[in-house]
């Protein structure tokens, strides 16, 4: 199909669309700040849901999953100390170091079945008005970028740093398809939050990474163990080096200074850690045994770090305190996100840190003056991202791009003397569309503690990017989120999407982190996002006649002409040059009963995926975020997935993009507290019947959630992209049991939601259920007529059991009395209570259970995920480092086979019949181990 025939064919759905998006109105003087539509990556059905809610966020941001992810961990406590952190890591090394008990070990390995060819397929329904218009190949989200000096056809080296995926490099990032190359597999983590490449060595061959993301997030932004240096291009690599303080932190920034190799500087902040397939609700904690957030300088290498900076005048004045994390001290309350040397004296050292704006040292950090106050310190995520850059008059410019959550709207500033005396900033910002300074408004809108750089190119002072978020619902140029100047920041023009065609161009993933440009071109860039990169070709192109689509519905002269102004420069073309690289996120797999080939997968944001058996290339079924998915028993063609909390999709054709039916509204969808990932399943035995877990308790379905509408009628209204609405009328979930599972009249343990929900082949009555605060049920009727019929039967109060999150339940296929249950936590926080893993067995003939520790020489290593092979016995176990085996009849954990790097293992996905393991990443894709 054409090009021109597919405008044709969607230009009533675009204005719908466009309506939908939640446009902010900005007047004829454009005097209404812009602001992107509150409804994000999710599709306008989902939007108007999620508007009408309390937000569920967490202190980071909104809809903290890594915050309650690190709460699973953490519970009952509200922290996680490095030493815990320690004490996991050095159980796991000896876990994997184990030989396999006699007769008990393994032929397979690990490996990798993708996606490395993660594809957006072109579709009508995803264009220009909502979401990366054209297909795409994506990978995960990525934190940094490094490109070498020298950069031609050839020989270009680009480094990058997917969250969670460690590091990887192509030494030809202008090739048609670069070829990627994995390099972290000695990392203690492949939480990677910088890199950088000392410019000293010539050869380019030096590289430092820090670990742990310093982005003050609640998606995933986990705690590292320090710093690692190569010598050889990444081939080999030395670290931990500065454990001592930079472990359970964040590194956002190490600059090397020029001219002296030995001297270091490493911006550090707060991070979190763990993650699996479902997590509790929480805020966060400074990690304890951590030493403080802020400025470290090495003169010697790193072998030895001084603490320098944290946002004061005084670095005696910073504690690391619970009170300076509450924002009550005078540091900054989650340390320095960026670092930079004057480009004429690299004894001048800028900083900038979390809601206490910039500040200078002349003397390589021994003395600190503020040159530029916080844009609002108050606010906790307030981010000053900056990047300074030589005049032709010897002076330094500098460009300050900050934000926060809103409060006020982020804008971009700039000094043309920043070295000495007192620094006066301009601000080239404007929220009326009629200035040129509308360009810089609002780009990370509530989200630039995480969405958030700006980038000068060295010797070409008057150019900068900078990047945000996604304005999504503006028609006013192509959703800002990253925009070019060549005049100082004066005007700008919209880089987000490329000149190939207004409907259907190729554009940029939202949420911007990162940016290089070729040092031949300073026009093509290379960009990284929560999609992975892209590559510009370094040319533009005038689209400004884009302006005039009737169906961007542009008729202020003011909003014309600025919408014509900045698409009169827009690349020419932007690639994606991600295939090849296995990166994303996964939350959870399922399997297709019917073929187990057949694989969907959740993703943190990117949505949903499926492959018939393809292990390189995965197509994308759905955007936005992606938790739990599944099948069901007897309908092949059946699909369901969830965006986050119990926001779940129903599909009859596959799959198909244009064929979701949205079936979470009503009570369920109104429960407060519901985790960021909930649990939802199909069941096993029975077609139709699913079941989920809110912030109350667990909830069922008959009817696929179509309730007394047929397919046709439920799409008239709940189909995600035509739906007519409203979404509260969308499903037909309702709760089990009269008493909720998290209410205070089971006694203790009470709340905060459900965390598990699980049931057996053995029958189509059995399920167990249980609560992120340790409570553990069993119903033996959950099929039952009414659902309020349905009886529970509390587990975990007959027997000495951890009051901490229960990260899984796996019941016996063939006995549904019969259970195997995982816990989140660290014995050291429940010492009383100790233990990971159980074996529960219930008698309905007593109403009782008894419970065995098969924790045995585990040590004190939280459990993510928890499968049985019902063929052998074997218990396969999920952690934040990889995957273990406890072989049938013995007391000795191992791995579970060779093959995997060390990276967190957000779910497991077993089918003992067929032989297979699969095993859900968190920044290294989907892994398969045969059994056989």
């Amino acid at each position: 199909m054409t090009r021109r025939r597919r405008q044709i064919l969607i230009g009533g759905l675009v204005t719908a669309l466009a309506a939908a998006g939640g446009a902010v109105a900005v007047s004829a003087s454009g005097t209404t700040p812009p602001a992107a539509a509150s409804g994000g990556e999710l599709p306008p059905l989902v939007s108007q849901r999620l508007q009408a809610l309390p937000d569920r966020g967490g202190l980071e941001g909104p809809a903290s999953a890594a915050v309650q992810e690190f709460l699973a961990r953490a519970y009952p406590n509200n922290a996680i100390s490095v030493g815990q952190m320690d004490t996991a890591r050095a159980a796991f090394t000896t876990t994997n170091r184990r030989p396999f008990p006699p007769g008990k070990g393994k032929k397979g390995s690990w490996v990798p079945v993708g996606p490395s060819e993660a594809l957006y397929p072109a579709t009508e329904l995803r264009n220009s008005f909502l979401y990366v218009p054209n297909d795409y190949v994506a990978g995960g989200r990525t934190t940094s970028l490094a490109i070498a000096d020298k950069c031609v056809p050839g020989n270009c080296r680009l480094y990058i740093t997917p969250a969670g995926g460690g590091v990887w490099r192509t030494k030809d990032a202008l090739a048609r398809t670069p070829r990627w190359e994995y390099l972290s597999h000695s990392f203690g983590t492949n939480a990677v939050g910088a890199v950088t490449i000392d410019r000293n060595d010539r050869s380019g061959r030096t590289i430092w990474v820090g670990t742990g993301e310093a982005n003050t997030c609640g998606s995933g932004c986990a705690a590292g163990v320090g710093l690692y240096k190569s010598t050889d291009g990444g081939d080999t690599w030395h670290g931990p080096i500065g454990k001592a303080v930079f472990a359970g932190q964040g590194i956002g920034e190490i600059v090397v200074k020029p001219g002296d190799p030995k001297t270091i500087y490493v911006g550090s902040t707060t991070a979190l850690t763990g993650m699996s397939a479902v997590c509790c609700t929480g805020v966060t904690r400074p990690t304890p045994g951590a030493a403080k957030w802020g400025l470290y300088k090495s003169t010697d290498g790193g072998k030895t770090w001084h603490f320098i900076h944290n946002g004061s005048a005084n670095a005696a004045d910073c504690t690391g305190s619970q009170a300076e994390f509450d924002n009550t001290e005078v540091c900054s309350p989650r340390g320095v996100r960026n670092v930079e040397l004057d480009p004429s004296n690299p004894n001048i050292v800028y900083a900038g840190s979390y809601a206490r704006g910039i500040w200078r040292s002349p003397d390589g950090g021994a003395t600190w003056t503020q040159i530029k106050p916080s844009l609002n310190p108050a606010i906790i995520q307030t981010r000053p991202a900056f990047d300074v850059v030589k005049l032709p008059n010897g002076k330094t410019r500098m460009y300050v791009h900050e934000g926060n959550t809103g409060t006020p709207i982020s804008q971009l500033f700039r000094s043309d003397d920043v070295a000495t005396g007192t620094p006066v900033f301009t601000n080239l910002t404007s929220s009326n569309v009629a200035d040129p300074g509308f360009a810089w408004a609002n780009l990370c809108a509530t989200q630039c503690w995480y969405d958030l750089f700006v980038h000068s190119p060295d010797g070409h002072p008057d150019i900068v990017y900078a990047g945000g978020s996604y304005s999504y619902g503006q028609v006013i140029a192509n959703k800002r989120a990253v925009v070019l100047s060549t005049d100082a920041g004066v005007t700008g023009t919209d880089m987000t999407f490329d000149g190939t065609d207004f409907l259907h161009p190729n554009g940029l993933h939202p949420d911007q982190h990162d940016i290089v440009v070729n040092p031949n071109n300073p026009f093509q860039f290379f960009e990284a996002n929560d999609g992975g990169v892209m590559r510009s070709n370094g040319r533009f192109v005038d689209r400004s006649a884009f302006c005039d689509e009737p169906s961007r519905g542009l008729t202020n002269a003011n909003q014309l002409a600025r919408c014509r102004q900045m698409l009169s420069r827009v690349p020419e073309r932007l690639d994606s040059i991600n295939k090849g690289l296995s990166t994303l996120q996964f939350m959870h797999l399922s399997v297709s009963p019917h073929n187990s080939n057949v694989l969907q997968g959740g993703t943190q944001d990117n949505g949903t995926w499926e492959t018939g058996g393809n292990p390189v290339k995965w197509e994308n079924t759905m955007i936005g975020d992606g938790g739990w998915s599944g099948f069901d028993v007897a309908d092949p063609n059946f699909r369901f997935h969830t965006f986050t909390a119990t926001d779940i999709d129903v599909n009859f054709n596959k799959g198909a993009i244009a064929d979701w039916i949205y079936v979470g509204g009503g009570q369920m969808g109104a429960d407060p507290g519901t985790n960021f990932y909930a649990p939802v399943i199909s069941d096993p035995k029975v077609s139709g019947t699913m079941f989920a877990g809110s912030g109350v308790t667990v909830y069922r379905t008959k009817t696929f959630g179509l309730g007394s509408r047929t397919i046709e009628e439920a799409n008239e209204v709940c189909n995600e992209w035509t739906g007519t609405g409203p979404a509260s009328a969308c499903g037909d979930f309702v709760r089990l049991g009269p008493t909720p599972l998290t209410d205070a009249a089971w006694g203790d343990r009470a709340g905060p939601a459900v965390a598990a929900i699980e049931r057996t082949t053995a029958d189509r009555s059995t399920a167990w259920a249980a609560t992120s605060t340790g409570r553990v049920f069993i119903t033996r009727n959950v099929d039952a007529e009414p659902a309020s019929a349905v009886t529970w039967t509390r587990l975990d109060d007959d027997a000495t059991t951890p009051n901490r999150f229960v990260s899984s339940i796996y019941v016996d296929p063939k006995d549904g009395n019969h259970a195997w249950i995982s816990y989140s936590g660290y014995n050291s926080n429940t010492p009383s209570t100790p233990g990971h893993v159980f074996e529960v067995r219930f008698n309905p003939a007593t109403g009782t259970s008894t419970w065995r520790d098969l924790s045995y020489d585990l040590g004190d290593l939280p459990i993510t995920d928890l499968v049985r092979d019902d063929v052998t016995g074997d218990l396969y176990a999920g952690t934040d480092f990889g995957p273990i085996r406890l072989a049938a009849g013995t007391r000795t954990w191992t791995r579970a086979a060779p093959g995997m790097p060390n990276v967190q293992i957000t779910g497991l996905t077993i089918l003992p019949k067929e032989r297979i393991l699969y095993a859900a990443t968190h920044g290294l894709s989907a892994w398969r181990l045969n059994l056989k």
